[in-house]
């Protein structure tokens, strides 16, 4: 697979989620960027997001072209085969960033994750906020599946679209509060999107909060 294409599928994806996430945003009047930073705050983390977001696209078309062997054409998969592996691929998203996260809230959290925690009380804007270290277990979290799994171009983008977009949004109080509880009590919810291995181990924890609180 040409690896423009693969590079065109992940910005692709990317642009959606983010536009998504931004309307639901403003439909619901919930703020995408903290309103409590001054302008010079603003502007840095506007400045820092437009430089790492290119370089993630990139990283993670590459990731993906490596990998586009495991890729399979369009419409090979019935309607029912394709929920079935892009569950499967979810399952496995969500085993290597759990693994992954746990470890790293044990081991260098300071120098790898305490940059993304900066903030706890956290808005949408606040996803990327990210090491380089954070940024690539992202990255490897989502493609690496498909050395395991194959999957379509279509199934990939809907997996990248649903993931990119729900991170969005789980940086807010919007529709679960999953991940902004764990923001406030880091010895839980280390899952990104399904709390599969939060239950299972009992890291898990299901407390409503406010973003006033």
């Amino acid at each position: 697979m040409n690896i423009l294409i693969c590079i065109g599928i992940v910005s692709g994806a990317f642009s959606i989620s983010t536009l998504t996430a931004y309307v639901i945003c403003l439909f619901y009047k919930q703020p995408f960027i903290n309103p409590t930073l001054t302008d010079w705050e603003e502007g840095v983390r506007i400045n820092e997001y437009v430089r790492n977001v290119p370089v993630l696209i990139l990283q993670s078309g590459g990731l993906m072209y490596f990998v586009s062997d495991n890729i399979i054409p369009y419409g090979q998969h019935t309607w029912f085969e394709s929920l079935y592996t892009i569950a499967i691929y979810c399952l496995y998203i969500e085993a290597i960033y759990y693994t992954y996260h746990r470890l790293v809230h044990k081991y260098g959290y300071s120098y790898i994750h305490k940059k993304h925690h900066k903030n706890v009380i956290v808005y949408p804007f606040d996803t990327f906020y990210l090491t380089e270290a954070d940024d690539f277990a992202s990255i490897v979290s989502i493609g690496l599946p498909i050395v395991f799994i194959n999957i379509s171009l279509l199934e990939q983008f809907v997996i990248l679209y649903m993931y990119i977009t729900s991170s969005y949004l789980s940086h807010s109080e919007l529709f679960w509060s999953h991940h902004s509880i764990h923001h406030r009590f880091r010895k839980y919810n280390f899952c990104i999107l399904f709390p599969i291995f939060d239950i299972m181990f009992g890291t898990y924890l299901n407390k409503p909060i406010t973003m006033s609180s």
